[in-house]
This record gives structure tokens, C-alpha cells and sequence, in this order.
């Protein structure tokens, strides 16, 4: 995309490519540009020779190819293909398609509703410049679980999970087994520095690959172990939402009871925190079957929820945990 592109245009092109998504005469196409909201001169027509343009840069920026079909004296076009397979270029199309949404739909604004991210703007901005020119980075980091700590790393790459935004690599050291993630929020990481020292990208490194076998961003020692078979029981709503939305790429249907309404699921994968924390989303309605290692573990984190709200577990501080009758009296205090 040359230079001078402005954003405006780029929205033009996704309104192409999702128009396009099923055929169209040039005559449809004029018709639905008249009324788009991105066309400056609402009424006006495409004119032919901007749009065999459009569909140039389209080809060239996204690797979309729009296609010609005749029929008669009448051609019409369609996208031939996705974006492909790169998902950088996806979640582009993407974002870029749900924000040309949200532009025609601004007099309801007040009726769509966002989901509230942590800032990591200029975390970002300063991790994916630094990715660019191979440069460690430094900074103090937050963590939830340990005290505070001064990093400094190879950032390999980024990776985006629940509207979190991480950056992954190795310590100072380049050790790929001492590989970690880091959460680009401006609460928990400060003093973002880029340095002056480089660090060799390996060329054999892939982050697609080195995260394939794990969900979300929790990273995993290479070599240290290898990735688990794992059997899980699903049920009612949650058996058909997983067949829609897999738990993980590797995700296959081994048995399929719609009568009894459940079906088991196959899984090749790296047993993380953010794999257990999944599981538990599902409460009752997920079952993990095999291996009896994975099993045990689910059940020891069940077992541990149950006792929270026992009253056995930490029971000497929950002692000193207020009465839910001045809990209640402080929401009233904090309201009025």
C-alpha cells in the first residue's frame, strides 16, 4: 500500500472485500456504494475505474484476489479466496470490518457495547519496535504471583489472549528453554526501556509453532516435556458451542451422543494454567476423562474450590474476613 493511503481508504477496501464475499454485478456494487457511509459523496456512484484499482491494491496489500465471472453480457465478481492463512492480515480484515460497523452504526452507538481492555498502548508500540530491530529490552514488571522484578529479554514475539496483549522470548541469556510471557499492561510493566545490545533472531524459530501445542500465552520449556493426549467429556450447550469454537486447534469429536446430548472430545496439548483455567469455565459441564494425571489435577482444583466455600481452606484469615452483613453495609457506605 503506497504511503499516501489514508486510513479512510483502507476501510474502503474491507467494505469491498466483505461486499464481495458473495457475487455482485459492478451495477450492485455502484448501488451499495451510494448508500455506504464511507463514500464522501453519499449518492454518487463507484466509478469503474476506481474500482478495478480497489481490487489491484487489495490483491497487492492482502493477497485477496477478486475474481470475473461471466454470464452473458454481464460479468460479476467475488472474492476468490480468505486472506489466507497469515493471521496477522486476518485479524486486520478483521478488526478493520468491525470498526467499519461500528462507523455506520454511530447513531446507535449507545446500544453496542464494548469490552474494556488494559492499556497497552505504548507498551506495545515500544515491544514491536524493538522486535523490528532485534533489541533486548528492559523494564520492572509486577507480578501477580511473586514480588516485583527487573526483566531484561529477547522479545521474540507478541501474542494477543483475551484482550491481553503479551510479549514472549527468552531471558538475557537467549536460552529458548527459559523462554517467558509478559503482560503488556501499563499497571504491571514499567520503565519499558529498548537497549542499545542486539540479540540473533534464530532463523529455525517459529512463534506459530512454539505456541501451537499450548492455549492462551502461558509458555512451556521446550523439550522439557511433551505434549499430552487428553479425553474430555462435554455436555448439553457446552458440546455444541466447542463444536463451533474449538478449545484448541488439535481438537477432534471421538464420540457423539446428541440423543443424551454430549460429546467427547480429543485434544493434543500442553496441560498449562491457562488450560485448567479453560476447563473450569465450563464447571459441570466439562469432564476431563484421560490421562488420570490431568484427572487428578482438575479434581485436586475442584476439591480446592469446594473447601473455599466450606470454610476449610484458609480458615485461621477467614476468621478475620468481615461478616457479610458489614460487607454489605460498606457497598451501602461506597453507594451513598
Amino acid at each position: 500500500m503506497n504511503k499516501g493511503e489514508t486510513h479512510g481508504t483502507t476501510n474502503k477496501y474491507i467494505w469491498l472485500i466483505e461486499i464481495l464475499s458473495q457475487p455482485k454485478t459492478f451495477m450492485q456494487v455502484q448501488e451499495l456504494w451510494k448508500k455506504c457511509s464511507l463514500n464522501n459523496n453519499q449518492g454518487q456512484p463507484l466509478d469503474r475505474k476506481t474500482f478495478y484499482n480497489w481490487r489491484q491494491t487489495i490483491f497487492d496489500y492482502y493477497g485477496v484476489k477478486i475474481k470475473t465471472t461471466r454470464a452473458g453480457a454481464e460479468s460479476s465478481y467475488q472474492v476468490e479466496s480468505g486472506p489466507g492463512r497469515d493471521n496477522v492480515r486476518n485479524w486486520l480484515i478483521g478488526t478493520i470490518s468491525v470498526q467499519n460497523k461500528l462507523i455506520s452504526n454511530m447513531s446507535i452507538r449507545d446500544r453496542i457495547l464494548l469490552e474494556d481492555v488494559p492499556s497497552s498502548g505504548e507498551c506495545l508500540d515500544t515491544v514491536l519496535d524493538a522486535i523490528k530491530q532485534n533489541r533486548l529490552i528492559s523494564f520492572d514488571y509486577d507480578d501477580y504471583w511473586e514480588d516485583p522484578l527487573t526483566v531484561t529479554m529477547q522479545p521474540y514475539f507478541v501474542k494477543l489472549y483475551r484482550q491481553h496483549w503479551k510479549v514472549i522470548g527468552p531471558l538475557e541469556d537467549g536460552k529458548i528453554e527459559g523462554i517467558r510471557s509478559y503482560a503488556l499492561d501499563a499497571d504491571r510493566m514499567k520503565n519499558l526501556k529498548v537497549l542499545e545490545e542486539k540479540f540473533i533472531y534464530p532463523e529455525d524459530f517459529s512463534p506459530e509453532d512454539f505456541m501451537a501445542d499450548c492455549i492462551g500465552t502461558t509458555t512451556f520449556p521446550t523439550k522439557a516435556a511433551k505434549p499430552k493426549d487428553v479425553i474430555i467429556l462435554a455436555w448439553e450447550k457446552v458440546n455444541l458451542y466447542l463444536k463451533h469454537t474449538p478449545l484448541h486447534r488439535s481438537q477432534r469429536i471421538l464420540h457423539d451422543c446428541p440423543e443424551d446430548g454430549y460429546t467427547i472430545f480429543s485434544y493434543h496439548l500442553h496441560t498449562t494454567d491457562d488450560f485448567y483455567q479453560e476447563v473450569c469455565r465450563y464447571g459441570n459441564y466439562m469432564e476431563v476423562l484421560y490421562p488420570k494425571d490431568v484427572r487428578a489435577e482438575m479434581m485436586k482444583i475442584i476439591k480446592g474450590m469446594g473447601d473455599e466455600y466450606a470454610g476449610v481452606s484458609r480458615e485461621d484469615c477467614k476468621q478475620k474476613v468481615p461478616s457479610v452483613k458489614e460487607l454489605k453495609a460498606l457497598m451501602e457506605d461506597a453507594e451513598g
